[in-house]
């Protein structure tokens, strides 16, 4: 499978929360089966963000819009 790159990325911080919620909601066992899927699909983009953003850590560019927001 391809790996593309997006020109966003959520913080750290909004992303484990994000991937708690998304947990919560999978453990629902009235949750719809297309729901359930795109929850699962969500999450491992959400993953595979959190681990670029680890291993490689934030692009010049991220680092200066977070600086401009401070």
């Amino acid at each position: 499978m391809r790996h593309e790159t997006r020109g966003w990325i959520m913080p750290e911080a909004d992303m484990l929360s994000t991937l708690r919620l998304i947990d919560e909601k999978l453990q629902l066992s009235e949750i719809d089966v297309r729901h359930r899927d795109v929850l699962i699909r969500l999450r491992e983009i959400l993953e595979n963000d959190l681990y670029d953003l680890r291993l490689c850590g934030p692009s010049s560019e991220q680092q200066d819009n977070h600086n401009e927001a401070a």
